[in-house]
């Protein structure tokens, strides 16, 4: 179901002279999500969502109109699609990635993790990477590596492909893969890991808490613009903040009066002419128009 409901202060206009984005609404749609946890776009303009109860990715066009399902075998958690259009789905509950084709919504392959403590919890907008979090530390972890994953050996030897950026992380956003941007477990904070190089050729990342933002509440998502602004959802806070990539607040273009109530994953389409925002905990998705 699609409505166009017109919201309070619909519109967030741009500021002359200034390169942020503005926001104009366009719709909300549902289609019997159950909870909605992660939401990614195809290089065609198309948008796969992990409908995390129902055990199915939905595929929908651009203004949220129903297209196909895929059901999966257990609860896909997060989505990432690729520069080459390949999409990676986690399953946190059973340790395991699926690769798939977003447009044919088909599996390609499936790793599957065998390492009791370690989690597969979710890809990283911005990069061919996934978090993976194990014996309570968090990892980033490359995708065309992730036969390795869970093997002791790698993480007791932090290498090239694989990089600790702290503990409890459940959203991870790079706009450069050097700086990652994560929400965490039970923390209001945004956790910043930046890249440390250790010769000759083992990398680190270093978790550090941005400076604190009392105007955000239970961040759930991160994504970023043309312009590398990070934008940040806020659960409890029922907004989105729009920051730079030093951490520092810039506005809060989107809140409760343009409709949002506890939205939990937030995404731009590929060439940045749409905003999508899950809202409701899952139930509906927010479309806004960016100029």
């Amino acid at each position: 179901m699609i409505r166009h409901d017109r919201l309070d202060m619909a519109q967030v206009l741009a500021v002359q002279g200034d390169v942020r984005h503005g926001f104009s609404y366009n719709c909300t749609f549902n289609h019997d999500f159950a909870r909605i946890t992660g939401l990614a776009a195809s290089s065609n303009g198309n948008i796969v969502l992990c409908d995390h109860n129902n055990k199915t990715l939905i595929l929908v066009d651009n203004i949220g109109n129903y297209i196909t399902k895929l059901n999966v075998d257990s609860e896909p958690y997060d989505v990432a699609i690729t520069s080459q259009n390949v999409g990676y789905i986690t399953q946190p509950n059973t340790r395991s990635v699926l690769q798939i084709d977003p447009e044919r919504m088909v599996v390609l392959s499936k790793n599957t993790c065998n390492h009791l403590r370690t989690t597969i919890t979710s890809t990283v907008k911005g990069s061919s990477s996934l978090v993976v979090n194990v014996n309570g530390c968090s990892y980033i972890h490359a995708y065309y590596n992730i036969s390795t994953i869970g093997d002791k050996t790698a993480y007791t030897s932090v290498g090239y492909n694989i990089f600790s950026i702290g503990a409890g992380v459940v959203k991870t956003h790079t706009v450069d893969g050097q700086t990652f941007f994560s929400c965490t477990v039970g923390s209001n904070d945004i956790l910043v890991g930046k890249k440390a190089v250790k010769a000759p050729y083992n990398h680190d990342y270093r978790g550090e808490k941005l400076s604190s933002i009392t105007t955000i509440k239970t961040p759930t998502d991160i994504c970023s613009d043309d312009n590398k602004h990070l934008y940040v959802s806020g659960q409890g806070s029922n907004n989105i903040h729009r920051l730079t990539q030093e951490g520092k607040v810039i506005d809060i273009p989107l809140h409760s009066k343009h409709g949002l109530k506890e939205p939990v994953a937030v995404c731009f389409n590929q060439n940045y002419t749409k905003l999508y925002i899950v809202n409701e905990w899952g139930k509906t998705v927010l479309v806004f128009d960016v100029y």
